[in-house]
């Protein structure tokens, strides 16, 4: 993940190559379209420098991401981004082998929040959120969390044991100052509410924090 301050005239990212063989790299940003391809991204407010470069084996490059001002971001709450970066392998590698060869290219995509002046850190993020359960009229039940902060809260994991049952649901990311639901499988209704709900953020450092909720019933 990139945090980019709206203080910053620009944000350096370190790409390190591990492999034994160079690759050309490309790089672009999207909005949360994967289909978005490097020629349709410019009207994208961030722009990184080299767009396109070679990168040696066992080496590492500096790539500037700078925000181009080319859209109005809102102040009042985090907006994010997709940093996405291509690498295409040597054609000629093996070229003496005579043998038929698939070219693989991995492409990566890296999640950039821009993140206003006055907004500070999410330190308390996840001790912040709100959990409640919801009924449909069919008999299914789910979790509702919301989001009441200026941060998206980005779930790496997220647990739901009640009634003796343990649940782990898909992670999502929740936008600020909105709320998502997860529906528990199958007919289980939360009427007799009776446990715990576990979410696990992914901190600006990467690193993932834990948070468990007593919920009852609304």
């Amino acid at each position: 993940r990139i945090i980019y301050p709206s203080t910053a005239s620009s944000v350096d990212v370190q790409l390190k190559n591990n492999d034994a063989i160079p690759y050309i790299v490309q790089t672009w940003f999207d909005d949360g379209d994967m289909n978005t391809s490097p020629e349709n991204s410019s009207a994208m407010p961030f722009i990184a420098t080299p767009p396109v470069f070679r990168i040696q084996p066992k080496a590492g490059q500096v790539v500037r991401v700078i925000y181009n001002n080319t859209k109005k971001l809102p102040q009042d709450r985090e907006s994010v981004f997709w940093f996405n970066v291509l690498q295409v392998p040597p054609t000629n590698i093996g070229s003496d082998s005579g043998q038929n060869k698939m070219l693989v290219m991995l492409r990566s995509r890296i999640k950039l929040f821009y993140r206003p002046d006055g907004l500070g850190k999410p330190d308390s993020l996840a001790k912040k959120l709100q959990i409640k359960t919801v009924n449909k009229g069919s008999g299914k039940s789910g979790i509702v969390i919301v989001n009441p902060q200026p941060w998206f809260a980005s779930l790496s994991n997220l647990n739901v044991k009640v009634n003796g049952a343990s649940y782990n649901l898909d992670a999502d990311m929740i936008a600020p100052f909105s709320s998502q639901t997860w529906w528990l499988p199958g007919k289980r209704s939360l009427k007799s509410f009776s446990g715990t709900v576990t979410v696990t953020l992914v901190n600006d450092l990467g690193a993932r924090i834990s948070e468990s909720y007593d919920v009852p019933h609304h």
